[in-house]
């Protein structure tokens, strides 16, 4: 599969879960340091936000975003990103929030959901949207086309009210 960056096509690695199949599982790091599994916050309804780097304006816009509109509902909201833990503490730290955020440091995460992209060498996400519902089955999907550009937060937020 096939993003954009500023309008240049980036490879992406793998291949990405479709809506009806189970949410992977992966190995994660908390705000904590500690590792945990993207199944300990399977459950309860969730939104996975994917983000290539949280210091970026984009990543910001999208973290807060997800935060704000999840705040006074029933959802799940977690940001996965290659932020390293000290970065994404002090980005809450920073925005005086306490976003969810969980570190793929060993890429398990990116394997799993086949999200990996090489953006000047640099190994990040690309920019995606996943909603599981409460027994962990896939319920909506979004790879961001140009990386870019912000998700299109609406129809991720409509599919995890109804669930």
């Amino acid at each position: 599969m096939q993003v954009k960056f500023d309008g240049n096509p980036l490879e992406v690695q793998g291949v990405q879960p479709k809506v009806g199949e189970k949410a992977p599982n992966a190995k994660l790091v908390n705000a904590k340091g500690e590792t945990v599994e993207l199944a300990d916050f399977l459950g309860k309804v969730t939104i996975i936000s994917v983000i290539p780097n949280v210091l970026t304006r984009t990543c910001e816009l999208q973290t807060k975003r997800f935060d704000e509109v999840t705040s006074d509902k029933d959802i799940q909201y977690v940001t996965v990103g290659r932020n390293t833990v000290e970065e994404f503490n002090q980005w809450n730290s920073d925005n005086e929030l306490n976003v969810t955020t969980l570190t793929d440091a060993e890429g398990e995460f990116g394997k799993a959901y086949g999200l990996d992209i090489d953006l000047d060498g640099n190994a990040l996400l690309t920019r995606a949207v996943f909603v599981v519902d409460s027994e962990g089955t896939i319920q909506y999907v979004e790879i961001v086309d140009e990386v870019v550009n912000e998700p299109d937060y609406k129809p991720a937020l409509e599919v995890a009210e109804k669930l």
